[in-house]
């Protein structure tokens, strides 16, 4: 599906979310004529909530009242409870079948659920009765957007304007949609109508501002932004909406003490929305002790609001010292679900939970308790080992586990049985660097909608990066400073693959986000570092609880397999070769490995993923043994020279079946020195 810039996004939240009810019960209740006709009003003044209220207390009196039935999923519609709209339409069909409006708004609850091929079907229907039908028309340019077919929209919205000029939805329409391809002169003339037609319509005004705020041009966004608080008192719920917007823009516009004057004049302090746009200004003047304080006390109304715990995260995770009792108190939300997920004997997510909360709070014993004891009933006694060392270097010796610690690890060493890496005189296996594709990770502004927690591409990208760096096979580089891997915001394609190339990157990423209250929906798009071409969209969509997390560890799953996995040759004793990972990475013996000459193997559109040139084909390895951090193999030479080094890599890969061109050129290096013989 196309997306639209996150501008477009809040300016949606502004439109479903307007007002909250309004009292309709009195001594003498009206009618249910009376409250149909106040329902279509307060649908005019985009107050959702109040058209429900009355809808709803319509069909109290008259179940089978059509025209409530259909206001009520009208107004479900515009709340974004499209399943919800879909079950009112089709009561309403049994009482007033044949209805156009119903019949549209079928199509349209369709397209809200995707099914674009049905609710064509019926715009289709329509236009083959009335081929001039403008609603029909707009709704096949509404698909045709959303599908990202820019030409059959633009005819379809001409077609709609020729029928009923001025058409205020397809004039906003049309301005998003030249917004999201910044074509400002386009989204300009649309706008302009829909001033000149509506210049007293909020919802036009709103555009007007995010708009301008789109192109930089702030002191016309602010001009319309004022207008819009100008039409509305300030305790109507509608200003406090605008206030959120004004304060957003603000912080877009990088002027974040303007947005905290905004916030701190709306009635409502302790809410979502402002407590989550007060921490963002306070962490950009600098002030990341009550950015934290905000953060805690949004999470304390919702504590399944995944972003805004990323986001107070983000700091903690950049940082190893300082704000110690945020660091506790975020690191134990992580630990306390990690020992559910334990308990559950859902082990991998376990192992994701304490892993974060070491990310935050680096020498809590606790935690580090925690994660060991986790390794090891995940059956990886060795790494439990290292790990529980590497737990006693970071916990004061003064606390009373540092001693617990020890007198584990003093156990161990008496009852611990000759390793694979001893035999090979590898001392410390656990921090040998390991064999790995480099990775960038961007995002543009224009590549995420995310009206609910704007300004969260950053940190989204960032947990993304953090589960892909923590899988061996890619490495997301450090630019500096801990953690603070390589997340940038760039302006487009040609900016990620131009840095991809200077750093010398393998591959790189352009990511995008799209929230609304119920789902949460990652895509990537992964390019090749020297040459730009494309390998591949990945797409992963959730709903329910956990769902953000969820959809990045899916994407970083599915990233996973258009990558091919390699190990790299440690070191060589006779035909006998030890490789840098083992059973902790997923390395077992079902099938060879190929071997190519160190830094020959190059990331590739072709099948595998992998191309190289036959001279530096080597032969391969069939896995032997496999302990946790290390793997020994037996290597079959290809030819009648054993060219084979340490730093040499092994690619999870086909053995070529014609090697008729492997033989006629050796190690350039051994060529070079035979022939420097005088």
């Amino acid at each position: 599906m196309r997306k639209v810039p996150s501008t477009v996004g809040l300016l949606c939240i502004l439109i479903f979310t307007f007002g909250f009810g309004t009292q309709l019960h009195s001594q003498n209740p009206p009618d249910a004529r009376a409250l149909v006709r106040i329902g279509r009003s307060s649908l005019e003044e985009n107050d959702p909530y109040a058209a429900v209220d009355a809808f709803r207390s319509a069909l109290r009196i008259n179940p089978s009242y059509a025209e409530a039935r259909l206001g009520m999923a009208e107004s479900l519609f515009l709340l974004g409870e499209y399943e919800e709209a879909g079950r009112e339409v089709e009561k309403a069909r049994a009482f007033s079948s044949g209805n156009r409006e119903m019949t549209l708004l079928e199509a349209r609850v369709l397209t809200a659920l995707r099914d674009y091929d049905s609710a064509v079907s019926i715009y289709q229907g329509l236009l083959e009765r009335r081929p001039h039908d403008a609603d029909a028309n707009r709704g096949l340019a509404e698909i045709y957007a959303i599908l990202g077919q820019r030409e059959l929209a633009g005819e379809a919205y001409d077609r709609t304007l020729r029928y009923s000029p001025g058409d205020r939805r397809v004039l906003l329409q049309l301005v998003i949609l030249h917004d999201a391809a910044r074509e400002r002169a386009l989204a300009e003339a649309a706008l302009t109508q829909a001033l000149q037609r509506y210049p007293e319509n909020l919802l036009v005004r709103l555009q007007a501002a995010e708009h301008y705020a789109l192109y930089g041009d702030w002191l016309r966004s602010a001009e319309h932004l004022d207008r819009a608080k100008s039409m509305v008192n300030s305790d109507d719920p509608k200003f406090r909406r605008i206030g959120l917007l004004d304060a957003e823009l603000s912080l877009r516009r990088g002027d974040p003490a303007s947005a905290i004057a905004v916030l701190s004049t709306l009635p409502d302090q302790n809410t979502t929305e402002v407590l989550y746009l007060m921490a963002r200004a306070h962490r950009e003047l600098g002030d990341e002790g009550l950015s934290q304080t905000r953060a805690k006390a949004l999470l304390t109304l919702d504590s399944e609001d995944e972003i805004a715990r990323m986001y107070r995260e983000e700091a903690l995770f950049r940082t190893a010292e300082g704000y110690e009792a945020d660091r506790r108190d975020a690191s134990s939300w992580h630990l306390e679900r990690g020992r559910r997920f334990e308990e559950e004997f859902y082990y991998r997510r376990a192992y994701d939970e304490y892993r974060r909360a070491l990310l935050i709070a680096k020498t809590d014993p606790d935690v580090w308790i925690a994660f060991a004891d986790l390794i090891r009933k995940m059956g990886f006694p060795e790494y439990y080992r290292d790990r529980l060392n590497f737990a006693h270097t970071k916990i004061p010796s003064e606390r009373a586990e540092s001693a617990t610690l020890k007198r584990r690890l003093d156990l161990l060493e008496h009852s611990q049985e000759e390793t694979l890496a001893q035999r090979w005189g590898i001392d410390e296996p656990w921090i040998v660097p390991a064999a790995s594709w480099t990775l960038g990770v961007f995002f543009t502004d224009e590549s995420s909608s995310l009206p609910i927690h704007g300004g969260a591409d950053d940190t989204l990208s960032l947990y993304f990066a953090d589960i892909v760096d923590s899988g061996g096979n890619l490495e997301v580089p450090s630019v500096s400073g801990i953690n603070d891997l390589m997340v940038r915001r760039v302006s487009g394609f040609s900016e990620a693959f131009r840095y991809s190339r200077e750093q010398s990157l393998h591959y790189f990423l352009m990511m995008g986000f799209v929230e609304t209250e119920r789902t949460f929906h990652a895509t990537s798009e992964l390019f090749l570092a020297r040459t730009g071409e494309s390998l591949g969209r990945l797409d992963q969509l959730r709903t329910g609880q956990g769902r953000v997390a969820d959809a990045l560890h899916g994407l970083s799953d599915d990233l996973q397999t258009l990558i091919p996995r390699k190990m790299k040759i440690l070191d060589v004793q006779g035909s006998k070769v030890l490789l840098d990972k083992g059973r902790w990475d997923g390395i077992n013996g079902e099938l060879p490995w190929i071997v190519l000459r160190g830094g020959a193997g190059r990331p590739s559109a072709v099948e595998g993923g992998l191309s190289y040139a036959p001279s530096d084909y080597l032969g391969s390895v069939e896995i032997d043994e496999i302990s946790e951090p290390l793997s020994e193999g037996t290597y079959v030479r290809s030819g009648d020279f054993e060219f084979i080094r340490p730093g040499d890599e092994v690619f999870l890969l086909p053995v070529p079946e014609h090697l008729s061109q492997v033989f006629e050129a050796p190690d350039p290096a051994f060529r070079a020195s035979m022939l420097a013989i005088p």
